[in-house]
């Protein structure tokens, strides 16, 4: 249980005024699911909401953060066990009741009943559909940006707030650039509170605190996951101009060299380019981005293109994106050179979010480009953070990353990187 005694911020409290939309966007630790349970709770006390809804992304989510967690409906209330079942006609006969000031429930599977008619349920917001018969007068949202269909969501639970007098609904989350976010926002039946982390920083780790300041304080993830800024613009790039620096040193100063390959699988004039990106670590931890040797190319000539720059580098390996094409990937590089040395990696996440970690990486100074290499920068600088979904493949940026996220991973645990070259 959390019986620390709740002292809420001026921006926690429940607004006043006319409003149907409490939208909190905050960044992490600032406090926004202690502000939706604390509220939920006084507002279920004051019986004047009896019908409720907890959305979190899944039902199993909603439980151990929404209700039990630390910061949880019920474990910031203070209760207790409760025998005494005069006052409990209205709930099924079961054991372990429990009591909230002079309201008694009972937990049941996806379900909280009182005796005071109040009855909470507990959804998946990655299951829009669910909500579809129920009717509520309040529903509480926590982590909206991370649901997987969060403008469905959004219709079926504005279709079910429909009961009493004033229905509201308390939206709690760190954003993300949705379109949905800025319309909930701009809505004029909506109170917006922002905020962020810092404004927590009495209740935090002194740790996390250094930790999120210096390595992310200065940059794009920063803004939205500790300053809870909601950025939209369309062409919002991971990359900035200004991020991309220059930097050429001695390569006797390079102590680990990778070439990081996205391999196109057919040949025309409409196919895509091959990536082929030279990169290195630095005895100083810095990453260097040597060369980048991408184009389009037959199989036979990537290959060899590889092969050849493995040799001219001295590369440790070569890094290939197999999504496409599989094993005949690594044939084709094998009938060149039977014992390239060579670490196979698959693309899970979509581009945007195995990009965003490197971009990172720029704006804090930690990688540097041996000379300008205008094709691979402009491509790094137009993705943007609505180009996750898009079809067409910035094949560049993709060699550059697993070559970047590679070193990168070197720098962590080089023998555990070893141990997976085929």
């Amino acid at each position: 249980m959390n019986n620390t005694q709740w002292h809420p911020r001026d921006k926690q409290t429940l607004p006043k005024g006319n409003w149907s939309i409490w939208l909190i966007l905050a960044g992490r630790g600032f406090g926004k699911t202690r502000t939706g349970a604390e509220n939920v709770m006084n507002l279920i006390l004051s019986n004047k909401y009896k019908h409720i809804a907890l959305i979190g992304e899944s039902i199993k989510e909603a439980m151990q953060i929404m209700v039990e967690g630390i910061s949880g409906l019920l474990s910031t209330a203070t209760f207790q066990n409760y025998k005494d079942n005069s006052n409990c006609k209205k709930l099924p006969k079961q054991k372990h009741l429990h009591k909230i000031n002079n309201n008694v429930y009972k937990i049941m599977k996806n379900k909280i009943l009182f005796n005071n008619d109040v009855t909470i349920y507990v959804f998946g917001g990655n299951r829009p559909n669910s909500l579809r018969g129920y009717q509520f007068d309040l529903v509480w949202i926590d982590e909206f940006a991370k649901f997987k269909r969060p403008e469905d969501l959004w219709d079926q639970v504005m279709f079910s707030l429909r009961l009493g007098n004033d229905p509201k609904c308390i939206v709690t989350t760190t954003p993300k650039p949705l379109q949905i976010l800025k319309q909930i926002a701009d809505d004029p039946d909506t109170h917006l509170t922002t905020g962020s982390t810092f404004e927590n920083a009495d209740n935090l780790s002194k740790r996390f605190i250094n930790v999120v300041q210096n390595n992310y304080k200065n940059t794009q993830l920063g803004r939205q996951e500790l300053y809870g800024e909601l950025i939209l613009e369309k062409e919002r790039p991971l990359w900035k101009r200004e991020n991309i620096r220059y930097n050429k040193i001695n390569m006797d100063l390079i102590d680990y060299v990778v070439i990081g390959v996205d391999p196109a699988v057919t040949n025309s004039k409409n196919s895509d380019e091959t990536g082929i990106i030279v990169a290195g670590l630095g005895l100083d931890k810095k990453i260097y981005i040597i060369n980048d040797l991408s184009g389009k190319y037959t199989g036979t000539e990537w290959a060899k293109k590889v092969v050849r720059a493995s040799i001219d580098y001295k590369a440790s390996y070569v890094v290939v994106e197999t999504n496409n094409g599989g094993d005949l990937v690594i044939e084709n590089l094998r009938s060149i050179d039977s014992n390239l040395p060579i670490r196979k990696v698959h693309a899970v996440k979509g581009k945007v979010s195995r990009a965003e970690p490197i971009s990172i990486l720029y704006e804090t100074d930690r990688v540097f480009h041996f000379s300008h290499f205008n094709e691979l920068e402009k491509q790094m600088c137009d993705l943007s953070y609505d180009d996750e979904n898009c079809i067409k493949s910035p094949d560049r940026v993709d060699a550059l990353v697993w070559a970047v996220s590679e070193l990168r991973n070197i720098g962590y645990n080089s023998q555990q990187y070893k141990m997976t070259i085929i």
